[in-house]
């Protein structure tokens, strides 16, 4: 990077760029926050006071356009993100983009082209990857699988029946009133898709796009997909990973607590993974381990302190600097992508 410090554009001032890219960004010494695009009055007036107005900008297109810029964090509404991501692409800045990165194989593809094509990070903003617990449980899950002292893995399950947050978000300011300044946007589902998935596929995707990513980090290999339903707001896939089937569930359920998860169920014995609320800032993901051999049933498992959304940030100034790889790039998202995509032919092959 040019100069001692990584300059950060923001285009977007809502509430996730609020309370989970802004305030890491300008604590970390490595990089400095230029400025931030963002057109609702309430939201500039509230941004500009807290942050100084000259770092305000009223339109997208300026701060794509700024030379002193090296790296672009855009949290939009989900029609725009991919548009928006190609323009930052093309203009030559680096991208972290908050999910999904678009909504479907050929928007996706475009996006992974455009930073090929000048050497540029880009980055996808699943941050449950760099949930302490997550990581936790993927290297327990990989050393049983190494060592076989648990025997065969037969099954797996990755389960959301989550439709709320469950846990109030850190303080920020709410927009009182509409984008005066209109983003581009793309079709939120693929053109094969019939019409009467369309709505639910655009659901999916937001809701269970965080799924199919962490099933993904924990089975990166290819993966089958053997049937896929769709019915009253459920969605249940059956998928396989070598010799072990695994189940996928996501539920449009707001219960009053954040319900999401993994399980492995091996001969002798099983991992799980409780994932807390994107928002609940002081907690990581519960592992916990069923040993028959050692006599351990659900022993916790040590998983350290961190939220996801600070690691993240962290994590995507680590690419920038070279000490690391983002934990979902472009290339990874848009092989989540082909994975949905490949459930939702499923879905609409069933009916």
């Amino acid at each position: 990077m040019v100069g001692d410090r990584i300059r950060i554009g923001v285009l977007g001032g809502g509430m996730i760029s609020q309370i989970a890219h802004l305030p890491f960004y300008l604590k970390d010494s490595r990089c400095e926050v230029v400025a931030i695009a963002e057109s609702r009055p309430s939201l500039v007036e509230a941004l500009s006071a807290e942050l100084g107005g000259g770092r305000l900008l009223y339109n997208h297109a300026d701060l794509l356009a700024r030379p002193d810029i090296d790296a672009i964090v855009i949290s939009a509404p989900r029609p725009a993100t991919g548009p928006l991501t190609l323009m930052a692409l093309e203009a030559g800045k680096h991208v972290l983009a908050e999910k999904p990165m678009a909504h479907s194989i050929e928007q996706a593809g475009r996006l992974v082209s455009a930073a090929a094509a000048k050497s540029l990070i880009y980055a996808v903003g699943y941050m449950k990857r760099y949930d302490p617990g997550v990581q936790t449980g993927k290297r327990l899950f990989e050393s049983v699988m190494s060592d076989g002292r648990l025997g065969r893995l037969l099954y797996a399950r990755f389960y959301d029946y989550s439709n709320a947050y469950a846990a109030p978000p850190p303080p920020h300011v709410r927009p009182k009133d509409s984008r005066p300044l209109r983003f581009p946007v793309w079709p939120l589902y693929p053109e094969w898709l019939p019409e009467r998935y369309r709505d639910a596929y655009a659901w999916f995707l937001n809701a269970g796009s965080h799924d199919v990513n962490l099933l993904r980090y924990f089975f990166p290999r290819e993966i089958d997909v053997r049937d896929a339903h769709w019915s009253e707001d459920t969605l249940a896939a059956t998928l396989q990973a070598g010799a072990c089937l695994v189940s996928l569930e996501v539920v449009k359920a707001a219960a009053g607590v954040w319900l999401e998860g993994a399980e492995f169920v091996f001969e002798r014995g099983r991992i799980t993974l409780t994932i807390p609320s994107p928002m609940a800032v002081d907690r990581v993901t519960e592992v916990r381990l069923d040993d028959a051999g050692r006599g351990l049933s659900g022993a916790p498992q040590p998983a350290g302190t961190g939220w996801s959304f600070a690691r993240q940030a962290e994590g995507f100034v680590d690419a920038l600097t070279g000490a690391a790889k983002p934990l979902t790039d472009g290339a990874e998202g848009l092989a989540d992508m082909i994975l949905t995509e490949s459930i939702w032919r499923k879905v609409a092959a069933a009916r």
